[in-house]
């Protein structure tokens, strides 16, 4: 293992320390044709590896960086980033106590606490998942459990299940439907209002057309954090629709969830506690590095009845650790113990951590709001609540949609392509802007300004070229 620290070393003393952009990897093409990725019967030497290594840091995106904009996540968690490593180092898998018994009790404890941030009570559960996507899927798998629960043995019988998700709702609704066999044209894009939130009167119409045609609703995934504008579904409004119809509610809170550690902006997600389940993501805005994610049930036994079958001939014993064997909730068998990076990060930073980073980004979020209001040459495109910001530049020249949707990309590929910062473009309601993420708790004032007068100075250029 002597190697393996040495290159480790390196890798975390010299090569992330030196000074690089936050973005510098070229075209996919040039990139291959530069590098050597090919695999062959004869095994390579330690250099060979260390040099792989280098470049694949190299080239990477620097997400730790404050300059890096373009995702839901970034930063660096340092007690996070140890637990990863521990892992790794371990090896353990998460199907029973006897197997990863000091996680088990990690995951457990944080599953509790989750739960009581969301506002479900001490008899709900959680099974932590390889993302939010998982998460999703299982929350969906669910509601089919709740509405029919002779489909985990017997299939559909020829019942059509239709599930509702607003129009700005992640695609993984989509993958979901397809994965369960409900059929991606069974799940209704309900529509939404300006500020990306579905309407609840969009949805009861939609129920009630399901209903006619002689279909059975059986799930709402509500988003709490948009994916393009951070929009947060009306949760208070939907629970009612959803219990005077039998329908399970989910809240997709991958991206959003965590401002429920914070008192001055958790009234964002306020009544999450009406929800059936809630899907939690620690990669994102806690930081935690890729992938841990959660998914929370209010209803105890819910996972197990759902999501278990078969392994008891070998694996789950009833024994006395049966009650801790979290395998039976999981759709998966060999499960990493991400428990570990997660809590240790929580222990190390408390809910007062991240509180506190979730108030800077929210002032963060109104510097920005705040500069781009005072340019003559920036526009917003939708309000901006939470920590996506989509703006645009528009020089008033009279361009068409077409031509500002062209301008504006071409802004974030030539910041790309100087080494940033790093930011990405996404349309919203048929308009097209730079899209703004705020996860990284070092980004200050100085960041945003620069930013800014980049997107400016770029776009003028363009403009006048």
């Amino acid at each position: 293992m002597e190697k393996q620290l040495e290159i480790l070393t390196k890798a975390v003393t010299t090569w992330l320390a030196e000074e690089r952009p936050v973005v510098q990897a070229p075209a996919a093409q040039e990139l291959a044709a530069q590098l050597d990725v090919s695999l062959g019967e004869q095994g390579a030497d330690w250099p060979t590896l260390e040099a792989a290594v280098r470049n694949y840091l190299h080239y990477n995106p620097d997400a730790a960086q404050p300059d890096f904009f373009k995702l839901l996540y970034s930063g660096r968690n340092d007690a996070a980033l140890l637990g990863d490593w521990i892992t790794s180092l371990s090896n353990a898998t998460m199907h029973t106590y006897q197997v990863g018994p000091v996680a088990t009790l990690m995951e457990l404890e944080l599953i509790r606490q989750w739960n009581r941030l969301v506002g479900f009570d001490d008899t709900s559960e959680g099974v932590m998942v390889a993302g939010g996507s998982q998460a999703n899927l299982i929350g969906m798998m669910l509601a089919r459990h709740h509405v029919c629960p002779d489909y985990k043995t017997r299939g559909s019988q020829g019942q059509t299940l239709v599930a509702y998700v607003s129009d700005q709702a992640h695609y993984s609704a989509q993958k979901a439907a397809n994965v369960l066999g409900i059929g991606t044209d069974n799940l209704i894009a309900v529509a939404t209002d300006e500020q990306g939130r579905m309407c609840p009167d969009a949805l009861t119409a939609e129920i009630n057309a399901s209903i006619v045609n002689g279909h059975v609703p059986f799930f709402i995934g509500l988003t709490a954090g948009t994916t393009v504008t951070g929009a947060f579904d009306p949760v208070a409004a939907c629970s009612k629709i959803a219990k005077a119809h039998n329908i399970w509610l989910h809240i997709d809170g991958a991206w959003g969830a965590p401002v429920l550690f914070s008192q001055q902006h958790r009234h964002l997600l306020a009544d999450s506690h009406l929800a059936d389940s809630v899907a939690w993501d620690a990669h994102k805005l806690m930081n935690v590095p890729i992938t841990a994610a959660v998914i929370l049930v209010k209803h105890a036994g819910a996972l197990t009845a759902c999501c278990s079958g078969g392994g008891g001939d070998y694996l789950f014993h009833a024994d006395e650790n049966a009650a801790y064997n979290l395998g039976e909730r999981s759709i998966q068998c060999g499960r990493r113990a991400d428990a570990l990076k997660v809590w240790l990060s929580w222990k190390a930073l408390g809910n007062q951590g991240f509180a506190a980073k979730i108030d800077h980004l929210q002032a963060m979020r109104a510097t920005c709001v705040e500069q781009i209001g005072a340019s003559s040459q920036l526009e917003l495109l939708a309000d901006a609540s939470y920590l996506n910001i989509l703006f645009r530049f528009n020089p008033g020249t009279g361009l068409t949609e077409a031509q500002l949707r062209t301008l504006n990309i071409e802004i974030c590929k030539i910041m790309m392509r100087s080494g940033g910062p790093y930011v990405d473009y996404a349309q919203y309601k048929g308009r097209t802007g730079i899209r703004l993420i705020l996860a990284n708790g070092e980004v200050n004032a100085g960041h945003i300004e620069r930013l800014i007068t980049k997107v400016e100075r770029v776009g003028s250029e363009l403009s006048t070229a």
